[in-house]
This record gives C-alpha cells, sequence and structure tokens, in this order.
C-alpha cells in the first residue's frame, strides 16, 4: 500500500490471462501465484482481465489455485464478483446480430463460432480449443438470437493476419458496430462501447476504488487500450509493439507484483 496524507491507499493489479498470467506451454508459475498472495496480503487487490468468459476463467483460476478479488470478462464486457455474480454487462444488439448472421462474414466461415452471456458459452459448431463440457452445442446459427445478453461472439481464424483482416471486413459492413478485440488469431465481437478499459473503468466506479493505485498488465492487442490509457505494462514475451506502447516490461505478472509491493 502506498500512504497518501498519512491514510494508506491499497493498489489494485490488473492482469490478462492468456500470455500474461498463464504461459503458452507452461501454465501459471508457482512464483507468480506467491507474488499474488503476498500482494493481497499487504491488503491491495488483484483480479483478472480476459476475453474468456466467466465459466471458462474461473476454471483456470481454481486449477492453479490463483487468489482473485474480481473478474473482467469477454474484453470488459462481463464483470464478476468471484463467485460468478454479475456486476456489470454489456450485450451485444439484438438487431446487429440479427443483420450479421446473414452477412458473408458469417456465412463464409466455417470454423466452430462462440456465443457467450454474462452466464454460459455456447458454441455453434465444434471448438476444439475449448473444453466441450463447458459449451452448449447450438444446433443452427438461428438459435443464437434466442439466446439472452450476448456479450461477445467468438471467431477464430488462422493467423492474427487473417484475424485482422476479417475485422476489418466487417468494421467496413458495419461500421462503429463492434469493437473487434483480436488475441493471436481469436477474434472477439463485443458492442462497440466496450473494451478492457471500459471494464476496469466500469469497476472502479462500482467498487469505488477512485483512490486506488492501478496496475495494468497484458501482451497482446486487445490488451492495448487498456495499457495506453492507465500507463500499463507489458510482459517480455510480447511482440515489440507491445514493448513499445507499454510504460515497462516485466519478466512475469509476479515480477511486476514485487516491485510496486
Amino acid at each position: 500500500m502506498r500512504e497518501i496524507g498519512g491514510i494508506q491507499s491499497m493498489k489494485i493489479a490488473f492482469s490478462d490471462y492468456d500470455g500474461t498470467l498463464s504461459v503458452p506451454e507452461e501454465g501459471v508459475a508457482t512464483e507468480t501465484i506467491a507474488s499474488i498472495h503476498a500482494w493481497r496480503d499487504a491488503g491491495n487487490k488483484f483480479g483478472i482481465v480476459t476475453g474468456r468468459d466467466y465459466s471458462l476463467i474461473d476454471k483456470e483460476a481454481r486449477a492453479y489455485q490463483i487468489p482473485v478479488d474480481f473478474y473482467i470478462c469477454c474484453n470488459g464486457a462481463a464483470i464478476h464478483e468471484t463467485d460468478g455474480s454479475v456486476i456489470s454487462s454489456t450485450p451485444l444488439s439484438y438487431d446487429i446480430m440479427k443483420a450479421f448472421f446473414p452477412s458473408q462474414h458469417v456465412l463464409n466461415y466455417t470454423d466452430g463460432m462462440l456465443f457467450f452471456t454474462p452466464e454460459q458459452a455456447y458454441t455453434y459448431r465444434l471448438r476444439t480449443d475449448v473444453p466441450a463440457s463447458f459449451l452448449t452445442p447450438l444446433n443452427s446459427i438461428e438459435d443464437a438470437m434466442n439466446l439472452k445478453d450476448v456479450v461477445q461472439i467468438g471467431m477464430r481464424f488462422r493467423d492474427t493476419e487473417e484475424a485482422v483482416k476479417a475485422f476489418a471486413a466487417i468494421e467496413e459492413d458495419f461500421p462503429q458496430q463492434f469493437t473487434g478485440n483480436i488475441n493471436r488469431q481469436f477474434l472477439d465481437l463485443n458492442h462497440a462501447s466496450v473494451n478492457k478499459s471500459t471494464g476496469i473503468e466500469t469497476l472502479i466506479q462500482w467498487k469505488r476504488w477512485d483512490s486506488a493505485e492501478l496496475l495494468i498488465i497484458g501482451d497482446d492487442r486487445n490488451d492495448l487500450v487498456m495499457i495506453e490509457k492507465y500507463k500499463g505494462f507489458t510482459v517480455q514475451r510480447a511482440q515489440s509493439f507491445m514493448h513499445e506502447a507499454a510504460y515497462a516490461v516485466y519478466g512475469s505478472v509476479g515480477a511486476m507484483l514485487r516491485d510496486h509491493l
């Protein structure tokens, strides 16, 4: 904690998960988990800001026994307490989805498509990168129209370049209707007003944490906006454009936390 006028103010750390807190092929390091414990024992808060929905990120946190104070899910479109209670959500427009589904962007897409509500994850066609037990299958793309409060549509492409190209085409036909949150080869479509930065802002207002010192860390395109707004950090494994945008570069989330204790 830091002191303001003799009064201690807590610090709040917001970490991306995939590629930042969790490293490919390695998972979440034991030293990072120990650093999170020390961070929280000092009176600070720690939460995850992710493109995953609550069910998928909670599974990971439980598996690694990561102590978490909150979740900002679906790139800021759904904010949860640790028990899954919904603090805030921003669904996609029904009318926009109705216009989007018959478009070439969906008709020509052959991989599995994910649909997230604040409470549940659904899939139209199989997605091998997500455990089937966490997904409720849809028989047709039209079934998604019957879901209540879809906060995110997830698409997967061959690589980042293809994902960027796909969203550029979507944006041309549906200008200012979606935020295209891109993380590696994954494209998440959210409401145009939503990103990880707005999710952080909403949580801070809800929790009345305005006076807290904020630490933000991420590693890819969908993290850029929060890193730029809050003078955040990135990790060494991130690409050069992230290093250029970040205030500092750390070897791990644990290293960032220890540096600010």
